[in-house]
């Protein structure tokens, strides 16, 4: 049988799973051990039928950025940095510009993509996308 105590417990795991007893029980003044406790007997009694996991699966692509004169690298750099892009390299070759693009889907990363492309100063870019990250 479940009581007010309980309720708050479930009501605190289902808004963040990932909640510490300790912070549990500061939040409900119990001690760390009742929590346990509760929980503890909440899944024996199939109240708590299964804790679950959610991922975020992250898309990466790795975008190579040719640029034109009329616009200097760094600033196209830039911009790609203020899109969100956390990893923007400047390099030689035929390729000015190497950078990491990731999200939480296919669609968001192929619109950071879009955007990068749309750049002025930007006239080329070949794009890889991730399948395995070890």
């Amino acid at each position: 049988m479940m009581d007010a105590t309980d309720e708050r417990i479930l009501a605190i795991l289902k808004a963040d799973g990932r909640k510490a007893f300790v912070d549990i029980a500061k939040e409900l003044n119990l001690t760390e051990g009742a929590i346990r406790a509760r929980v503890h007997k909440l899944v024996s009694d199939k109240t708590i039928e299964r804790f679950t996991i959610d991922t975020r699966e992250d898309v990466k692509a790795i975008v190579m950025v040719a640029t034109s004169r009329s616009v200097p690298t760094s600033d196209i750099a830039r911009q790609i940095k203020e899109l969100g892009v956390e990893h923007v390299y400047e390099v030689s070759g035929n390729y000015d510009i190497f950078c990491l693009v990731a999200s939480d889907s296919i669609n968001n990363t192929n619109s950071i993509i879009e955007t990068i492309r749309k750049l002025e100063g930007v006239e080329d870019t070949s794009t890889t996308i991730v399948l395995k990250n070890d």
